[in-house]
């Protein structure tokens, strides 16, 4: 196995004993594109901009990625492309006049992922982790590091299920930074931006939600 995404480690979760072997079999041979976290192409138009508004701390690129899917948004589209773009839109208008500074604390800089592993040997295995944002701040003379990862899902995920994501986020901050940071738990954010749901690694550490990454990936190594 070259890599398994966090949304791929949720679906072999749910796949039953028979199956579990052949579906491990067959993620080498999917794209890249059908085994990105962030959804793929489907989303991609609602999270970049979602990310982008993240990064500037305002709305702008997304009321620019609204005007934007509007503009494409003609009747001789297949209802399959309709959907696509109206699901896009549906998450885009809740957000279009969100305060982002609520996800981020005061005086944060942004971080480059360039030359940042995003995929990480967890027990053996190489998980792809792939977050929005990751940015830095000061707080009582203490350096802090922390990301965001925003995702969709069209049925949804259940709150262990972005908790696996949470963990995730955790391990690539703490695979990818050195000791000059401090990992800020409770900035170790998901959101999902469809059911506007929000989950953080600190409600894991308090457990207030279950943690099931490693013994989900304790199971596709026995698989």
């Amino acid at each position: 196995m070259k890599k398994i995404s966090i949304n791929n480690i949720i679906k072999f979760r749910k796949r039953s004993d028979k199956t579990r072997k052949s579906f491990l079999s067959s993620l080498d041979k999917e794209s890249t594109t059908k085994t990105n976290d962030t959804g793929g192409n489907y989303w991609v138009r609602s999270l970049s901009a979602m990310s982008k508004s993240f990064k500037f701390n305002n709305t702008e690129p997304i009321k620019e990625k609204i005007a934007e899917i509007l503009e494409l948004f003609t009747p001789n589209l297949t209802k399959q492309t309709k959907d696509m773009y109206q699901r896009n839109l549906n998450i885009l208008y809740n957000y279009e006049d969100f305060e982002f500074s609520n996800w981020i604390p005061e005086n944060s800089e942004i971080i480059s992922k360039y030359k940042k592993k995003s995929i990480i040997y967890i027990d053996t295995i190489p998980v792809q982790i792939t977050p929005s944002q990751i940015y830095s701040f000061t707080k009582n003379n203490q350096k802090y590091i922390g990301a965001i990862w925003f995702v969709a899902k069209l049925d949804g995920y259940k709150k262990e299920e972005l908790g696996m994501f949470a963990e995730a986020l955790f391990i690539y901050l703490n695979n990818n930074f050195d000791t000059t940071y401090e990992i800020s738990l409770k900035n170790c954010l998901v959101v999902d931006v469809i059911e506007q749901q929000e989950i953080n690694y600190k409600m894991l550490v308090d457990k207030k939600i279950p943690a099931v990454l490693n013994t989900t990936l304790d199971l596709i190594k026995k698989t």
